[in-house]
């Protein structure tokens, strides 16, 4: 075998080693692009039945203002509740539905980074809204189950006072975990497809 043979063999053991190289670049890249949208995706679709269930909420708080209408205070406790469930369903009208097979890497970090900065600025509306609501259709439940006014009963009022006060403790630090954990895990799909998409570019 001469020297040319050699180097041509060598050449094309190379170039089959360059192919494969590229081919596990290739799905390295995929499984960290589906992973992050998976991920993405997942949040995304808990937020958006959250905001659906936005209405199903304010629609009980109505069905509950009918059922109460002899008793102003519960009435406008009712209608508050009821109107703060319908400003968080509008609050979070932009959050739709992606068509991820249109998605480059840059638009899928982008779409992340957008609905991150969103679940951020209105984590702390979401929260107060969920709480209000609690506390507002729970005492018209109480009302309409018991019959009990715990605002005319100071013992009433007391024991109510102190069982939503540790629903609201734990619903708060719950809810602000939950939060925590949904912006730790996006920045981390943003990172990594900011590694995928510095690799891709140079």
């Amino acid at each position: 075998m001469n020297v040319d043979e050699l180097k041509n063999i060598w050449k094309n053991d190379m170039n089959n080693l360059e192919r494969r190289v590229k081919v596990n670049e290739e799905k390295l890249k995929k499984l960290e692009f589906n992973k992050a949208q998976s991920s993405f995706d997942k949040f995304l679709k808990i937020s958006i039945a959250g905001k659906n269930m936005a209405l199903v909420y304010a629609a009980l708080s109505v069905v509950m203002m009918v059922v109460l209408r002899e008793s102003p205070l519960y009435l406008g406790l009712l209608f508050v509740a009821s109107a703060l469930m319908v400003f968080s369903y509008f609050q979070h009208s932009t959050l739709k539905k992606i068509d991820y097979g249109k998605l480059s890497i840059l638009d899928l970090q982008k779409a992340i980074s957008k609905f991150r900065i969103h679940t951020a600025k209105t984590a702390i509306y979401d929260i107060s809204i969920v709480a209000i609501w609690v506390v507002f259709t729970g005492l018209g439940f109480v009302k309409w189950k018991k019959g009990w006014d715990v605002f005319e009963n100071r013992e009433q009022l007391l024991e109510n006072g102190i069982l939503f006060g540790i629903l609201l403790l734990l619903l708060v630090v719950g809810s602000k975990y939950i939060y925590a954990d949904y912006d730790k895990k996006l920045k981390e799909n943003e990172n990594d497809l900011e590694r995928l998409n510095t690799y891709e570019t140079n």
